[in-house]
């Protein structure tokens, strides 16, 4: 994929926001993430970038959708929606880039929005990065650094955000299903207590 492409600009920035909920991974695992990337081949870094770049996409589709009132789970086919998605991707690139603009960014940053942590903070810095990118890419430092690291040296940075990306979003679940369990014990305890005053009286 080019990376010198307009549509690309506002997409450069929302990977940096991993950086606000973890600081130190972000630094430490973008370093290593840098020398696994440096040792492999081309085909080795088109392999890994659309191998997780399908679970990446996968995390955007629903588990279960409604269809004429009935809901079906489609948790276990999400992958294949993903991947269909892919192929259209590599067949016609600049769906690839429309994707990312118009469907995968603001998902993000809506998600970034929902779970309310610094989410102001992550936007601003969302903005940020992609001025920087912006500048890079106007500057043609892409070019240097294909020639220093080779193509698809920028999967690295994507890497990361797949992996803490993933990470943030199951926390934020993992955080709404123990506080829906804690609210549901809750009630529980009430009930019961009020029924025992009742029972008593």
């Amino acid at each position: 994929m080019n990376i010198k492409h307009p549509l690309l600009i506002p997409v450069i920035g929302h990977g940096a926001t991993d950086f606000i909920d973890y600081p130190k991974q972000t630094l430490i695992y973008n370093l290593l993430s840098a020398l696994l990337v440096y040792n492999l081949n081309f085909k080795q870094r088109k392999t890994l970038l659309i191998s997780t770049s399908i679970f990446h996409i996968t995390q955007d589709i629903p588990k279960k959708i409604i269809i004429k009132n009935k809901i079906y789970n489609i948790k276990n086919i999400r992958y294949v929606f993903s991947g269909l998605i892919h192929y259209a991707w590599i067949k016609k690139p600049i769906i690839a880039k429309l994707h990312l603009l118009c469907i995968h960014s603001p998902l993000h940053y809506f998600r970034c929005f929902i779970i309310k942590k610094k989410y102001k903070l992550k936007y601003s810095l969302g903005l940020f990065i992609s001025i920087i990118g912006a500048i890079f890419l106007q500057k043609n430092y892409h070019i240097y650094f294909n020639i220093l690291y080779g193509e698809l040296w920028y999967i690295s940075p994507i890497i990361v955000h797949i992996f803490l990306n993933y990470k943030i979003n199951q926390n934020y679940i993992n955080y709404k299903n123990d506080f829906n369990k804690s609210k549901k014990y809750n009630y529980y305890l009430y009930a019961n207590k009020n029924n025992n005053i009742f029972l008593n009286n």
